[in-house]
């Protein structure tokens, strides 16, 4: 009992300016939680922030558009082809264009429908400014069944892809196919 007394009279004698700076060390432990938080908030604003997400819509539309381009229905292949046209630009879009006789009479005989679809995909360089960006894709590409044993095909091609954007968004500038084992270019590497 002895010594709970005593630790109450120490309580009891404690200067008088303690308990004003434990409040003092309360509310600037407060301030900067309140500044760090905002810190941390504002940090999802800056470049970085703006630099990944042109880098998804990149994603994104490259996902888009490579599908597309690696699609084909003959029972409705100059709708197919019309579409490849618009998510095409520059030289990938002319060379289209110079194709589309050929390319119509190629799906003309082809029996089945093909439908692509991107299994992987990384953008290797996007330069924001020039609005250019390169994308590598690995692609299945499946082939509906035909004949009697009515199995579905399917091949895989990977891809390097040059991206451009135009007025209405992102659009495919080059297509170039990759052997299984080919690096992409070297001036296509962040």
């Amino acid at each position: 009992m002895k010594g709970a007394a005593a630790v109450r009279r120490t309580a009891a004698r404690a200067p008088g300016w303690i308990r004003p700076a434990g409040y003092v060390l309360v509310a600037a432990a407060t301030v900067l939680l309140c500044a760090s938080l905002w810190s941390l908030a504002q940090a999802g604003r800056g470049a970085d922030a703006e630099y990944a997400a042109e880098r998804d819509e990149v994603s994104r539309t490259a996902v888009r558009h490579i599908t597309l381009l690696n699609s084909i229905d003959p029972e409705r292949a100059d709708l197919d082809l019309a579409h490849w046209l618009r998510v095409a630009t520059g030289p990938f879009h002319d060379a289209l264009e110079r194709d589309m006789v050929a390319a119509r009479a190629r799906f003309a005989k082809q029996a089945a429908a093909s439908h692509g679809r991107v299994t992987a995909l990384a953008v290797t360089g996007l330069d924001r400014s020039a609005g250019e960006a390169t994308v590598i894709a690995s692609v299945r590409i499946f082939i509906d069944a035909t004949g009697e044993d009515g199995r579905r095909t399917e091949q895989r091609k990977r891809y390097e892809v040059g991206m451009k954007r135009v007025a209405g968004g992102w659009k495919v500038a080059s297509l170039k196919p990759l052997a299984p084992g080919d690096p992409p270019a070297e001036g296509s590497r962040p």
